[in-house]
């Protein structure tokens, strides 16, 4: 009996081994695959692939080696700002006063206190900034105040430049890099609006703005290119710099062609536009400021609570928003504690050895420097233990579903194994990333992070190819 026992025990082992083995040599005939891809030829590409379960990396390619994440970074600050304030956070925006209320008149400041709310007035969160003015606006007309004595003031929590020093130049005036100010609007972005020819290699001109700013010139280099080229304008100015160069193309074209930019300084331009407003209604205040110092007031005249954290950590990754990332590092990083110049870069090193990026490099709070350097594997341990600390539903609430969010929706599509992914995207000039969690043929759970930098050729073939390795790796687990 004991023979027979033993024997059995043996083939079982023997089984399994084999089995273990032919999953394997299926994983490196799916890696040869992958590694035939022309644009991968001479990239550089890493794979790790981890069970969320018992927290075992299954596939190591490469998975130590440091890699440019880009957005896939955004899955720090989202998911730890869920782990230390909670899904129920939110930010506040006050409007207040100081002196008193006389006859009609407001002896003293009108003065807005922000908390650093990326999401204000933003298109991304179904609002409108423009209602909220108007709401401001009637919270005033129904106290009767006909004049302000003072100013209108924007009460700032200590000075921060919003723009690393690590970001491309390029990338600073424009409407996906204006960083995260103490106080944002509408997004931060500004549309700018040329007047161009249907003529190729004609110069455009500068029309308007939206919204309308003041004290700021914009020179346009940008000339008109075959039609179906897109919008290839970049904006060159840092924040707060008032001359703001444009360069690239357009499509040739009639019509007045939109390029989507930068504010240069939001909190002064929302407070001029708040008392072009004003005056409009038949409020008189003489002018604005900007303090950095915020002090406390008796009363409160109007509040704005953002959507609860979650909401918002949600359409970051969705919509891989930068300044709504970066804002969350604030929160993160530097708390409460008065701004002055920029986030510290050991303080967010410090912050994130924590959750197991002591040997990595991260250099601002979305992804948008070419310097940030992770490993595949912290990508996948840092799921595991974030899926241990809030629950694997809530990592799974917080990454964008594929076929279903933001820019997930694209990945794999119509593909029968579209629904079984949980994905974050990456992407800047030669790297694609894709970090997140599928669940696998066998009905398990495993996190992986897939990285391609320094590749030559288009996005799209690469994406395809990695697309093609994880419905592999669904497939043989």
């Amino acid at each position: 009996m004991k023979q027979l026992l033993f024997f059995i025990f043996l083939t079982v082992a023997a089984y399994g081994q084999n089995a273990i083995n032919d999953q394997q040599e299926r994983f490196k005939t799916d890696l040869s695959d992958f590694d035939k891809t022309p644009e991968l030829k001479n990239a550089h590409y890493g794979i790790s692939i981890r069970s969320m379960s018992t927290g075992k990396e299954v596939v190591d390619v490469n998975a130590r080696h440091s890699f440019t994440p880009a957005s896939n970074l955004k899955l720090l600050y989202t998911l730890t700002a869920i782990d230390r304030f909670g899904k129920d956070f939110r930010f506040q925006t006050k409007m207040l006063y100081s002196g008193k209320i006389v006859n009609k008149v407001l002896f003293g400041d009108l003065i807005i206190q922000p908390s650093g709310d990326p999401s204000f007035g933003s298109k991304r969160m179904q609002e409108d900034y423009k209602d909220l003015i108007g709401q401001m606006t009637a919270k005033l007309r129904s106290t009767g105040i006909q004049r302000i004595t003072g100013r209108l003031v924007m009460e700032l929590n200590g000075w921060r430049y919003p723009a690393p020093g690590s970001w491309p130049i390029e990338d600073i005036g424009n409407y996906y890099g204006t960083g995260a100010w103490d106080f944002n609007f509408n997004d931060n972005r500004l549309d700018i609006y040329l007047k161009r020819s249907p003529v190729i290699g004609t110069p455009t001109q500068v029309l308007y703005t939206d919204p309308k700013i003041e004290d700021y010139t914009f020179i346009s280099k940008v000339t008109t290119a075959a039609r179906g080229t897109g919008d290839q304008a970049y904006i060159y100015a840092a924040p707060y710099v008032k001359k703001r160069y444009m360069l690239g193309t357009i499509p040739a074209g009639k019509k007045v062609f939109r390029v989507k930019g930068g504010m240069p300084n939001p909190p002064l331009t929302f407070l001029q536009i708040f008392k072009r407003q004003l005056s409009e209604n038949g409020i008189r205040v003489k002018d604005v400021q900007i303090r950095y110092k915020q002090k406390k007031y008796p009363e409160i005249l109007w509040q704005h609570r953002s959507q609860p954290l979650i909401e918002i950590v949600k359409i970051t990754n969705d919509y891989s928003m930068n300044h709504f990332s970066e804002a969350l590092a604030w929160l993160l990083i530097n708390g409460s504690e008065p701004a002055n110049g920029y986030l510290d870069k050991k303080q967010i090193h410090d912050f994130f050895a924590d959750y197991g990026f002591e040997e990595a490099d991260i250099e601002d709070g979305c992804g948008l420097a070419p310097d940030n350097l992770v490993q595949p594997a912290q990508m996948t341990r840092f799921l595991k233990l974030m899926s241990d600390k809030l629950g694997l539903g809530v990592v799974l609430d917080i990454l964008p579903h594929a076929g279903e969010d933001g820019y997930a929706k694209k990945f794999l599509l119509n593909d029968p194994v579209q629904s079984q992914i949980w994905v974050k995207s990456g992407s800047v000039s030669k790297v694609q990333n894709y970090t997140g969690i599928f669940k696998a043929k066998s009905g398990k759970y495993y996190g992986f992070s897939i990285m391609t930098n320094y590749f030559i050729g288009k996005h799209k073939a690469v994406k395809k190819a990695i697309e093609n390795l994880l419905k592999n790796y669904i497939d043989e687990l």
